[in-house]
């Protein structure tokens, strides 16, 4: 017995080349076998044959090809005669025979006979030994060669005879009696089966791409495991510009088909009848999902030629019904179009779309064909395509809504109504796509729209927030539509109203006397106003926002309101334009801690699962900031730092208070990696809070200038605090301008300017009267001053957090407070130290993972996690450590030796002055959680 190992090169067909060893063996004992190996098109025939000819020629046949061909089917005994031309020697690579070759040609002598002659220039034991015909494409081989084949194996001999001949699933010339006879006379048939994901793997692998196994899964559903389906994936992708494994396949599939796959696609079908590729050309354009009944329909066949026609095809191994495999009919569809020309396919479009539409067929897929007519092609293509739109958004797939529209727009001439009320439609989808357009586009519908009522009801739709940001023209807009809205009892009039109130008074923030009425009219709604609608809860959130930004709404009214509020509007919102966004700033600044947490953490989580990346990112921002104005620091670096790597560019004017919440943290941790792309994302924002984030900014570039540009920069920075300031930008809590000011001010030894900055934050943080906030403010008031009265600041600083929940705020008041009587000589440092330093011990343990994480940025240190008395990796060991590593797993993680782990936590020992890593775990702890002290503090004020 020999071995029956696939080559290299040929995948999953271990068990096939098993079934052409035991007929080799069977033909050796004088068994004459005759093996026929079926397969669909590309499935791999000629390969398995080049396989099946190593095995046989090693078990000591003489190997003989030949091949069918469709341009020689016509010619009497071609295929006999290419091989009784390869057995003297022409063209064959197992024999080179000295001299010329005899005629090959057929002299009507028997088959045997003539087989013997033509092998006997190779001497007797060639002539009288094992020989073993290798067929390729019997389907097409001329009827004479094939009958002279069968004569072969019925002419008596004792000299073994194999024939393997290959047949091609589905080929009409399979049906021919001469092939019929020659498959249903084999001995074996050998089916070869598609590739399996490990095949496709070892394939691909051979190419050079290593897939993990589920991409590997989804490359045999894309080819249907068709080794000419794969390697045409890989043909259309260079190797040198080649994406990565995970996006190979669809970059793949976003090319065309190679012309050589598109080739022999295009043979297949034309082997077929007429029926049979209208049929095939009509499937494809279908997509899938689609009766044969629909399909022959689109392609004009009655029943009868639509049995042949799918039939034919899936004796190919095609699935007209459902496009599959997707690779094979993508090209189908390539051909199709350029059979029938442009004006055709389109015409073949619209009839699809008017067929799938009259049977009920899924919204999606008529407007699929829709966006390839023409306007006027179908009566209710607008309507449909607007359902579409409406089912895409509900998907969370705005551009292709807006593409819906975009075409909807198409069906109407230039001034209809109509055409206004779907350019409406249009700038609602575009809500969280492109601001700019929407408000160009609700100005092109209210131009075209006839009554007052439909108008104000366009510019109610505009997302609330954008009304900030907007420009002069959207705030004449709804001041025009609130001018025409006439009174009316009608309750939907009534919300229209609130609605446009909503936006005229948000677009008004800046005046001077907006926070003002904002709080008058607050109070006309009542202690508890109405919130049992959107419109209500959007009108109670402007007003509760412009109170909170100009600071003259207190802050636990404003708690009790976003409470209120956040309970009644669902965190799975699509939009991140409703009246949450305004609640959530509010909430957070008045240190609503426990309601905004738990909505942005549902709100995050929706966002997610929804795929709404921009949502998310707006999420993230806001939550980054709840948990930076709660103390939770760790928490707000890693939701800022997702977001930066979320996003893929600056976020809109309309989003500037998510970019106030990159920019807060950043100001806070110093962090260089957050620093750098928080100032990315910030920099061209030019939306209503511009004046606040360019404080941010300056501060931020202050933090690392030299001495030598300090002066002119800090000069920018107080001009910059002077300008939002008195722009109405009064709240301490959303705008600690005096806070971010104050260490570049301090740098300079300009103690005179940041005084008076910060003793005006500090009136407005009584006024406000958030103990986070206040107790943040004194606590700087008094570090910026000497004596009895530091002493007063802090010790009031202390009182008041210690009814925040702010613990790194009171805990940094403790710490200030203690070293000020220290300093004096006073008692009660220690107990004050003491209590910073339990503090610091819960902190640390949130800390720990974040100590642990690699660097960030040029310098391969986290500013936010960085300490002065350990080196980077002392930290990181440190980290992994306190989290419970062992010294094996942090060498790992470190991709470092156990040994240089040792040698660090033995330096760690020395130098913190523990003999134990039970004594390290609590002291490393502490540090992290004192390092956070030092964070916001400003320098030189300890």
């Amino acid at each position: 017995m020999h071995s029956s190992t696939a080559p290299v090169s040929l995948h999953d067909r271990t068990g096939e080349l098993a079934a052409v060893t035991a007929a080799a063996d069977r033909a050796l004992v004088g068994a004459r076998r005759r093996v026929t190996i079926t397969g669909a098109p590309g499935v791999g025939r000629s390969a398995f044959l080049d396989a099946a000819a190593t095995v046989v020629r090693g078990a000591g046949f003489t190997v003989l090809r030949g091949d069918g061909s469709r341009l020689e089917r016509s010619l009497p005994h071609a295929v006999a005669q290419q091989l009784l031309a390869h057995a003297a020697g022409t063209g064959h690579d197992d024999l080179t025979a000295p001299g010329s070759p005899p005629d090959p040609g057929l002299s009507g002598e028997p088959p045997r006979t003539a087989l013997t002659r033509a092998l006997a220039r190779w001497g007797p034991a060639v002539a009288r030994g094992p020989v073993a015909v290798l067929l390729d494409d019997a389907q097409w081989a001329d009827e004479p060669s094939l009958g002279w084949l069968s004569a072969l194996f019925r002419t008596p001999g004792t000299a073994p005879l194999l024939l393997l001949s290959a047949v091609r699933d589905g080929d009409p010339a399979a049906e021919a009696p001469a092939v019929q006879d020659l498959v249903d006379g084999a001995d074996d048939i050998v089916a070869l089966r598609p590739l399996t994901a490990d095949g496709v793997r070892a394939m691909l692998r051979e190419r050079a791409v290593a897939l993990p196994a589920e991409q590997a899964r989804a490359w045999v559903r894309a080819t249907g495991g068709n080794p000419a389906l794969v390697t045409s994936l890989l043909d259309r992708v260079g190797a040198t510009t080649r994406p990565t494994p995970v996006r190979l396949l669809d970059a793949a599939r976003s090319l065309p088909a190679p012309w050589n796959l598109r080739g022999r696609v295009a043979a297949t079908l034309s082997s077929h009848p007429e029926p049979v590729r209208r049929f095939a050309y009509c499937a494809a354009l279908l997509g899938g999902a689609a009766e044969d009944r629909l399909i022959a329909r689109l392609a004009g066949l009655d029943q009868g030629d639509r049995a042949t026609a799918a039939w034919a095809l899936r004796r190919l191994g095609w699935a007209p019904d459902r496009c599959e495999p997707p690779i094979l009919w993508d090209c189908v569809r390539e051909i199709a179009e350029d059979s029938y020309g442009p004006e055709s396919w389109g015409d073949l479009h619209r009839r699809a779309a008017v067929l799938l539409h009259a049977s009920g067929s899924p919204l999606e897929r008529v407007a699929t064909h829709l966006m390839e007519v023409g306007p006027g092609g179908h009566a209710p293509t607008a309507e449909v395509l607007r359902e579409a739109a409406d089912d895409a958004r509900r998907r969370g797939e705005r551009h292709l809504a807006i593409r819906y529209l975009r075409r909807a727009l198409r069906e109407f001439p230039p001034s209809s109504p109509e055409r206004g009320r779907f350019l409406a439609a249009l700038a609602e989808a575009e809500q969280d796509i492109d601001p700019s357009a929407l408000l160009r586009h609700v100005q092109q519908a209210i131009a075209l729209l006839p009554t007052a009522k439909e108008r104000a009801a366009v510019v109610a739709a505009v997302p609330l927030t954008l009304s900030l940001a907007a420009s002069p023209v959207a705030h004449d807009l709804i001041a025009a539509a609130r001018a025409t809205l006439a009174p009316a009892e009608d309750p939907a009039a009534t919300e229209l109203g609130a609605r446009l109130e909503a936006r005229a008074r948000l677009a008004g923030l800046g005046r001077t006397d907006a926070p003002l009425d904002a709080v008058a009219r607050l109070r006309e709604l009542g202690p508890e106003p109405d919130l049992c609608t959107t419109a209500r809860r959007e009108r109670a959130a402007v007003l509760a926002f412009a109170g909170t930004v100009g600071g003259r709404l207190p802050s636990a009214e404003v708690a009790s309101l976003a409470r209120l509020m956040l309970d009644r509007e669902p965190a799975a919102a699509p939009s991140g334009y409703a009246a949450t966004a305004l609640m959530i700033a509010s909430g957070t600044a008045a240190e609503a801690h426990e309601p905004v947490r738990n909505w942005l953490d549902t709100a995050v989580e929706a966002a997610g699962r929804r795929g709404d990346g921009r949502q998310r990112i707006r999420m993230l921002c806001g939550r980054a900031l709840a948990a930076h104005q709660e103390g939770r620091l760790a928490d707000a670096w890693t939701d800022a730092r997702d977001a930066c790597e979320e996003t893929d560019g600056d976020l809109g004017d309309s989003d500037w208070l998510s970019a106030l919440g990159l920019l807060s943290v950043a100001v806070e941790l110093r962090d260089p990696w957050l620093t750098g792309h928080a100032r990315a994302v910030c920099a061209g924002q030019r939306g209503a809070g511009a004046p606040v984030l360019q404080v941010g900014l300056l501060a931020l570039r202050t933090a690392t200038t030299g001495m030598s540009q300090l002066p002119s920069l800090a000069k920018e920075l107080v001009e910059a605090v002077r300008r939002a300031s008195a722009a109405g930008w009064h709240n301490p809590a959303l705008f600690p301008l005096a806070y971010w000011s104050t260490p570049a001010l301090l740098r300079l030894g300009d103690t005179e300017t940041a005084l008076e900055l910060i003793a005006h934050e500090c009136d407005r943080a009584r006024s406000w009267g958030s103990p986070a906030t206040l107790g943040r403010t004194l606590r700087v008031w008094g570090t910026l001053v000497p004596g009895r009265y530091a002493l007063s600041l802090l010790a009031e600083s202390v009182a008041v957090l210690r009814e925040s929940p702010n613990t790194l705020e009171r805990a940094r008041a403790l710490m200030a407070y203690a070293m000020r009587l220290r300093g004096a000589g006073r008692s009660g440092a220690a107990e004050l130290l003491a209590e910073a330093d339990q503090i610091a011990d819960t902190m640390g343990e949130s800390l720990l993972r974040y100590w642990a994480e690699p660097g960030r940025g040029e310098s391969g240190r986290v500013g936010l996690l960085g300490t002065e008395r350990l080196s980077v990796t002392e930290r990181r060991v440190a980290g992994l450590v306190a989290l419970g590593r062992t010294n094996q797993d942090v060498a790992e993680e470190l991709d470092v030796t156990r040994r240089a782990v040792e040698k660090c936590l033995t330096r760690l020992y020395r130098r913190l002055g523990v003999t134990s890593r039970a004594e390290l775990i609590p002291v490393v702890r502490r540090i992290a959680g004192a390092n956070a002290f030092r964070w916001g503090v400003p320098e030189g004020s300890a």
